[in-house]
């Protein structure tokens, strides 16, 4: 039997101290760093994403992720932000990048809107806990701040979303309609579709963390041994 995959995926039933000229060598290292890292971030706005598998978490007949990717060779966890496209493994996306908060555009308008500003505090609080209950009640709640409709999952259209859980959901709602300015969001970009294969499938639009550029995490790792062997000489 052949089960459908949505964006709801469908389921089937030590301190080290440095003294002298060395800090100063630190502190031109870590500002190298930085100054790369803000251009690869800048540079970094198109993307393609195969997504591999919805993850090990389900709830309300589908899995509520994060759903697991891969992109230029790192993997990604990103979370869902519609729920009404179908979604079947591995599709692949090219996809542009923004920060929520920003001037840039997603799936349904302006980054910097109210709807997306809320998403992300609920995103945020999604990536913070490890609990699977947490994590299925906030990914409901997600999708309803973009597709009012499921009413807190009460219109689940496979029907598996208790009044309990349906309750939890609005609770998340209401959460971040009254919090969301309190966030800071620069952390969490945005993929938003322009194509993808194969052509008969959906786009869908993911929100995830900032990715650590593979190549950033090479330089970083030999300048920290260029700092480790100047040490060493210094001594």
């Amino acid at each position: 039997m052949l089960w459908n995959w949505t964006c709801s995926l469908h389921l089937p039933e030590g301190i080290v101290y440095l003294r002298g000229r060395m800090k100063i060598h630190l502190r031109a290292i870590t500002l190298i760093l930085f100054l790369m890292a803000a251009a690869g971030t800048a540079a970094a706005n198109t993307v393609t994403l195969t997504i591999e598998n919805g993850g090990s978490n389900a709830n309300g007949g589908v899995y509520v992720g994060p759903y697991n990717f891969t992109s230029g060779g790192q993997s990604l966890q990103l979370v869902c932000d519609a729920f009404e496209y179908d979604v079947y493994p591995p599709e692949t996306w090219t996809a542009t990048t923004g920060t929520i908060g920003s001037t840039g555009t997603g799936l349904f308008g302006s980054l910097n809107s109210t709807q997306y500003l809320e998403v992300a505090y609920l995103t945020e609080m999604l990536f913070r806990t490890s609990n699977a209950t947490t994590i299925a009640e906030i990914q409901w709640a997600i999708w309803d701040i973009f597709d009012p409709s499921l009413n807190y999952g009460a219109n689940d259209p496979y029907g598996q979303i208790s009044s309990s859980e349906q309750m939890a959901i609005q609770n998340l709602v209401d959460t971040a309609e009254a919090n969301y300015m309190s966030g800071n969001y620069s952390n969490l970009v945005v993929y938003t579709p322009t194509s993808w294969s194969p052509q008969d499938s959906e786009p869908q639009e993911y929100i995830g963390i900032v990715p650590e550029p593979a190549s950033l995490l090479l330089l970083g790792a030999g300048l920290s041994s260029l700092v480790a062997l100047r040490r060493r000489l210094s001594n």
